[in-house]
């Protein structure tokens, strides 16, 4: 017997599904949501996952379809996502360490050994030079060790180094374009919720009735989950947008 509190949430949406005998592809067909985005929840592959207000809306038309409790869907979801991102931020936070090493540590060799080359070629001259006359010409060392300096001091600094392998550093300053606003028009036909992305930023969950108007601005795209299909009217910089879809049906659009 599978406890199905200690299964995740896509395990625990396919043991529902298969012990009622639902086949995936009528939870397809009743959820307008794609087979293969489904066998992904199942799988959870959270790398191939679209963006989790996203994920959330197919998890809740998901329960619905096969009859799971969805608030323990979502909570169950959450929970695996967070783990998932820390172990992402650990990986790419060693990627980045060690590709830095290697430059930095090649860096300070080259310096080491200009150094070396230095002290080993000051030595030399200091020695053959007391051997022949008996005595230091010390303008003449001055005048090799000022030119030795000046071929050393004009290789390449760690800064420039740096700078070139991390062009974003520098001062300059992309050209700034002029603004280009989105302006969006929601009017609520039907009760509805919406979750709103706006310009990448984070989400926000909307509940409108019947009646209620609720106006957004971009300045590149919106991404809109929508609970009713049907139950709403967009207007985008005063001309209409198209929604696809039947009363109660969850869709997502991507504007413009």
């Amino acid at each position: 017997m599978i406890d199905k509190k200690r299964l995740s949430f896509g395990r625990y949406l396919k043991v529902i599904r298969i012990q009622k005998g639902i086949s995936l592809e009528k939870v397809s067909d009743e959820t307008k949501i794609r087979l293969d985005t489904l066998l992904l929840i199942e799988k959870e592959d959270h790398g191939r996952l679209p963006a989790e207000v996203f994920v959330k809306g197919f998890l809740r038309a998901y329960a619905e379809s096969v009859g799971a409790d969805k608030d323990k869907v979502i909570m169950v979801y959450s929970s695996s996502l967070n783990a998932y991102r820390v172990n992402t931020v650990g990986e790419l936070n060693f990627t980045k360490m060690s590709t830095k090493f290697w430059p930095h540590l090649l860096l300070s060799l080259g310096g080491l050994i200009c150094i070396i080359i230095l002290s080993v070629f000051l030595m030399s001259f200091f020695h053959s030079d007391l051997k022949n006359n008996g005595k230091v010409n010390t303008k003449a060392i001055e005048d090799k060790t000022d030119k030795t300096f000046d071929a050393v001091s004009s290789m390449p600094s760690s800064a420039d180094y740096i700078q070139e392998l991390e062009p974003g550093l520098t001062d300059e300053k992309p050209d700034e374009k002029p603004e280009k606003k989105l302006l969006l028009n929601i009017v609520a036909i039907e009760t509805t919720w919406l979750k709103v992305i706006i310009d990448d930023q984070k989400p926000k969950e909307y509940s409108l009735g019947a009646g209620d108007n609720l106006e957004l601005e971009a300045s590149d795209d919106f991404n809109l989950l929508i609970g009713n299909a049907a139950g709403v009217r967009l207007i985008l910089n005063d001309k209409p947008v198209e929604v696809s879809g039947k009363s109660g049906q969850v869709v997502n659009i991507n504007i413009p």
